[in-house]
C-alpha cells in the first residue's frame, strides 16, 4: 500500500481455533482447518512483517490450551494490539509476553481531528460516553449487525470478520472513505 512506512489494519472475531464458530455465525467454511488457513493466507497476503494490526477481542480460542495462541502468532505477519474480547481469558502482561505486542480492554484514537473508540463489545459504551467520539470501531457482534451501524448520531463500524471478507481491514483507508461521506448514513 503506498510508500508508508507500516500500515494499520483492524479485525476482530476471528476466533482461530473454535470449530463451532463456523455453525454459529454461518461461516462459509466445511472445516475448522479450512477456515483457519484461510483467515491465515489472507492475512499474510495483506499484512507485512512491519505492519501493525488491531484484533479487536475473540483472537484465538484456546480449548483451555494457552499455547495455542502462541502458535497461531508465529504464523501470522505484522505486530498485533489485542482489545480484548469476552473470549481472551489471559491477562494483560501474558498476551504481552507471548506475542502480543500491547493489549487492553479499549483505547482512543485522535486521527484527522476524530475522536475514535476500539472497544469488543459497543454494549459496554454508555450513552454518555458514546458522546465523546466520533466513532466506535468494534466487534463482538459478528454478522448480526451491518458493517456500518448507527446509533443515534454516533457512526459505529463492525469490524467481525464475517463483515469483511475473513481478512484484516486497512484501518486509514476505512476512515478516509468515512470522512469523504463513502459510507453515508441512510435517512
Amino acid at each position: 500500500m503506498g510508500k508508508n512506512l507500516f500500515n494499520i489494519y483492524v479485525c476482530s472475531d476471528l476466533h482461530f481455533g473454535h470449530w463451532n464458530i463456523i455453525e454459529y455465525c454461518k461461516r462459509p467454511f466445511l472445516t475448522l482447518h479450512e477456515m483457519d488457513k484461510k483467515m491465515k493466507d489472507n492475512w499474510n497476503r495483506i499484512v507485512r512483517p512491519q505492519d501493525m494490526v488491531i484484533v479487536i477481542g475473540d483472537f484465538v480460542w484456546t480449548g483451555g490450551k494457552p499455547d495455542k495462541i502462541k502458535e497461531y502468532l508465529s504464523k501470522l505477519n505484522g505486530r498485533i494490539i489485542l482489545v480484548v474480547g469476552n473470549h481472551d481469558r489471559k491477562g494483560y502482561s501474558w498476551y504481552m509476553t507471548n506475542g502480543i505486542n500491547f493489549a487492553c480492554d479499549r483505547f482512543v484514537w485522535d486521527f484527522n481531528g476524530k475522536r475514535i473508540l476500539f472497544v469488543h463489545d459497543p454494549a459496554n459504551v454508555s450513552v454518555e460516553e458514546r458522546q465523546k467520539y466520533d466513532y466506535v470501531i468494534h466487534g463482538h457482534q459478528h454478522g448480526n449487525v451491518p458493517f456500518i451501524h448507527y446509533i443515534e448520531d454516533k457512526t459505529f463500524i463492525n469490524v467481525s470478520v464475517e463483515n469483511i471478507k475473513y481478512e484484516p481491514t486497512n484501518l486509514i483507508i476505512l476512515l478516509s472513505r468515512l470522512s469523504q461521506g463513502f459510507y453515508k448514513k441512510k435517512v
